[in-house]
């Protein structure tokens, strides 16, 4: 399905990212990973390697302007064209509005939201130059109806979905779409530290009365980046088993 395409993925270290990547692989694609952490991010491409697919990777702090050019020339020196980038990177520093300090916002906002905007920007000119692109990009339900304790992820997670419009709206003309994915409750090792009492609760939300799993996600990037959606852009999918309608 992506056979011959170079894909980016972003906060590939662990969780979603994770598996977008295995995902992306599996389909054909050649994935370039990249994460904070260079050792985490190296166990997973050595993993993907040794089930023989091609994947590289860098350690990036997609927060850092720097790091992000550098690993798309990294990128582009390897395989000389960039096909699909996914912006799944994302932090979290949780707390109510009236505590949240300065640079809890800022950190927040800096990584979720500029590291996203640093990463479109660095790919635009590739992709406009080979007159295609799918740029796909990791929000949340909370960027759409909010969270109580979490003002700083729901404004950058919200500002991924306008980021995604006028991206949309500026390369469409270009062959470049741009969507983004907004999942709800994923099973991952984040959300596992979770109460149990407070799953329970969510679980009720739920009209499929089941808590997502990281494939779940990784299979809508698929679909989003592959030939079947070459007619939608500037979009934002929901994989929350109908939590947030």
């Amino acid at each position: 399905m992506l056979i011959g395409k170079t894909a980016i993925v972003t906060g590939a270290s662990r969780g979603i990212g994770a598996e977008i990547a295995r995902k992306l692989c599996e389909a054909g694609a050649n994935v370039a990973l990249c994460s904070r952490s260079a050792e985490a991010v190296a166990q997973i491409a050595d993993m993907l390697q040794s089930e023989g697919h091609t994947a590289i990777h860098q350690a990036a702090d997609i927060s850092q302007k720097a790091d992000v050019e550098a690993f798309i020339k990294m990128v582009l020196d390897r395989f000389s064209q960039l096909d699909i980038l996914v912006n799944n990177a994302g932090i979290t520093r949780d707390t109510l509005l009236m505590r949240l300090k300065d640079a809890d916002w800022d950190t927040v906002l800096q990584t979720n939201l500029t590291g996203t905007m640093y990463c479109t920007r660095a790919v635009l000119r590739p992709m406009i130059r080979q007159k295609s692109g799918r740029i796909i990009n990791i929000s949340s339900v909370v960027g759409i109806v909010g969270n109580a304790g979490q003002a700083n992820y729901a404004a950058a997670k919200a500002g991924i979905i306008g980021l995604t419009k006028a991206t949309a709206k500026e390369v469409g003309a270009r062959g470049i779409t741009v969507n983004a994915i907004a999942p709800g409750f994923i099973t991952t090792d984040m959300t596992a530290q979770i109460p149990e009492q407070n799953q329970k609760q969510l679980l009720e939300l739920i009209p499929l009365r089941e808590f997502g799993r990281p494939e779940d996600v990784a299979d809508a990037v698929c679909f989003l980046a592959s030939d079947a959606a070459r007619y939608i852009t500037g979009q934002t999918l929901q994989v929350d088993g109908g939590m947030v309608m």
